[in-house]
């Protein structure tokens, strides 16, 4: 089922090679992270980004996502305006996260591995991401993990596992 929709998916666009783009209007980013065993999730809304694909190559998909970090919501405001701080994500001087890829993805047609770098809150680190295509080929999901304090997110008496876990799970859903 999902190598017909990966082949409905390419057989819509016009060229061999396309640059499809993707925003929060009609996507999510999500993430979840743990404090005191609880899970707390939320999600951006504001990023964009493309897709290169190459249909005679598609494990050369390529991704670029820019976040608005400032637009995290986790439906509770006091704890938004914390994580936009300096101890967190410090939204003032780093008002944007970059995911990149790095190198070709590698994997099956139903879920490919794709190798990539994360650049937030000043750094820069390797976070690949899975990815699929949706049964009804309209869609790429997919999910990835970092550590938060690889990107100093969480700082001072915020850094403590017993309090918040350092790793975050990441999901997306891009509407093409």
């Amino acid at each position: 089922m999902r190598v017909l929709a990966i082949y409905l998916l390419f057989a819509a666009v016009p060229a061999i090679a396309a640059e499809l783009t993707f925003n929060a209007t009609n996507s999510t980013l999500k993430f979840v992270g743990d404090y005191s065993g609880e899970p707390v999730p939320g999600f951006f809304k504001s990023f964009s980004g493309t897709v290169s694909l190459d249909l005679s190559s598609p494990l050369a998909t390529r991704f670029r996502t820019e976040i608005d970090v400032a637009s995290l919501d986790t439906d509770y405001a006091d704890r938004d305006d914390t994580l936009r701080g300096p101890e967190f994500f410090d939204v003032t001087a780093h008002p944007k996260a970059v995911w990149t890829s790095t190198g070709n993805c590698n994997g099956t047609i139903d879920e490919l591995t794709c190798p990539g770098e994360l650049s937030l809150k000043g750094k820069t680190v390797a976070v690949p991401i899975a990815v699929a295509v949706s049964a009804d080929g309209k869609s790429i999901i997919g999910k990835a993990k970092l550590n938060r304090l690889d990107f100093g997110v969480g700082s001072g008496e915020w850094e403590d596992a017993q309090t918040i876990r350092h790793d975050i799970a990441i999901e997306f859903e891009l509407q093409l």
